[in-house]
């Protein structure tokens, strides 16, 4: 594990090794959690529900066990990232996730089995995305970190274009479900044993100047945060912005044939959820590169601008009835919402220090599940209205842009 001396300090080159491993992890996750939603209605019909917003809910229930997973257990994941560590915390849920997978392919044409299942990811699952700010905070200088989260969320996009495209494909090629189920359970136990395998705790010495890693304990953490306005603030519209996301693409599928009138199909569907990661994946690239460089390492006004247009993006959906207009409106809410998520995560760390960021990001990805099981249990209130479903999931990510107006940023000089 050779260093580069940086300064005073020493940047390891294993720790994109580090990276990659939890890279994999948590694209694995993410595409286990998306496999049914470019296929809600078929599968509905595959596992016997004859009535379709029956089945429409039976496949929706498993995005919302997921969600309830990370709501239930995002806390205790967190004390467990202080307690145990990143390698074992992490590598808990990695295994766990790998276990259930292959015994969901095992058993995929049992639907109480792929609910039983699916319980384990949910368990699993806050061990793995709630450790995104983990690797950038132990093996990444200050100067890196933005890229990293970005590089880290990247994986989560990854994953989900993977559950959206590629489950319809394998099934358009002769695939049944349950062969489907098979090959991603294979994948999901390759992963786990590359993660216990390759990944590490920390570098040997800090990848920043002494003292500048240093921090508060969990409940310490809480207890800060609580007293933080601006983290507040942030906390609150991340709770409405994922929130809005996680309910959007659970529903992809019946909102796009509401809005084209049918007249777009499974595989066209997925695209368009695709495009929308892929746009927000050149996003968080691009967005933390530029706020890295900017003069102070300045976050809050690339959050607002982008967050603006992502928003105006997301209402594009309303008014974009075929599958061309649909494109344009994913790859604005893409690029700008979805892309500026590594920037948002970076700032409520910074706005949090010296609270841990597995505390802080932590928490940002507990609000947001709690708010996604909460929109996507009020989306059948709708009844099936996805126009006004949309017109609120719209206002919803316009109060959270206004929220973080109201934030302010940390000063560089402050940050540590």
């Amino acid at each position: 594990m050779d260093a580069q001396p940086i300064g005073e300090y020493k940047l390891y080159p294993y720790r994109w090794v580090v990276l990659v491993m939890y890279m994999l992890a948590a694209a694995t996750i993410q595409l286990l959690w998306t496999t049914f939603f470019s296929i809600t209605l078929e599968a509905g019909a595959y596992y016997g529900f004859t009535d379709a917003l029956k089945g429409e809910s039976a496949i929706s229930l498993l995005s919302i066990i997921f969600m309830v997973g990370m709501i239930a257990l995002s806390i205790p994941s967190m004390a467990a990232f202080e307690k145990f560590g990143y390698k074992k915390a992490v590598g808990f849920g990695v295994v766990l996730m790998g276990a259930a997978a292959l015994v969901r392919g095992l058993f995929g044409d049992n639907y109480t089995m792929l609910v039983i299942c699916t319980v384990g990811f949910g368990i699993a699952q806050p061990f793995i995305l709630n450790a995104v700010g983990l690797v950038p905070g132990k093996w990444f200088p200050e100067k890196e970190r933005a890229l990293a989260n970005g590089v880290g969320l990247l994986a989560s996009y990854i994953g989900m274009m993977l559950g959206l495209l590629v489950t319809p494909i394998l099934l358009e090629a002769g695939m049944d479900i349950k062969s489907m189920l098979t090959v991603y359970g294979v994948w999901g136990a390759v992963v786990g044993v590359l993660f216990v395998l390759f990944s590490r705790e920390a570098p040997p010495t800090p990848p920043c100047a002494e003292g500048d890693n240093t921090r508060s304990d969990f409940k310490e953490g809480i207890k800060i945060l609580i007293k933080r306005p601006s983290f507040l603030l942030t906390l609150l519209a991340f709770f409405i912005i994922f929130g809005v996301f996680n309910t959007f693409f659970t529903l992809i599928e019946p909102i796009l044939l509401f809005f084209s009138g049918g007249g777009v199909d499974a595989l066209e569907i997925g695209i368009v959820g695709v495009l929308i990661l892929v746009a927000g994946t050149i996003g968080s690239l691009v967005i933390p590169m530029f706020s890295d460089k900017s003069k102070g390492q300045r976050r809050k006004p690339y959050i607002i601008v982008c967050e603006l247009l992502g928003a105006i993006g997301f209402g594009l959906f309303i008014f974009m009835g075929d599958f061309n207009g649909m494109i344009v409106a994913a790859a604005i809410y893409g690029l700008f919402c979805v892309g500026v998520t590594p920037v948002l995560m970076t700032f409520s760390a910074e706005v949090s220090y010296p609270v841990s960021e597995g505390t802080s990001e932590g928490m940002m990805m507990f609000v947001g599940n709690v708010a996604g099981v909460i929109l996507l249990s009020a989306a059948g209130l709708f009844g099936g209205n996805y126009l006004a479903l949309l017109v609120t999931l719209t206002v919803l990510i316009f109060i959270g842009w206004i929220l973080l107006v109201a934030a302010k940023e940390t000063k560089l000089a402050n940050r540590a």
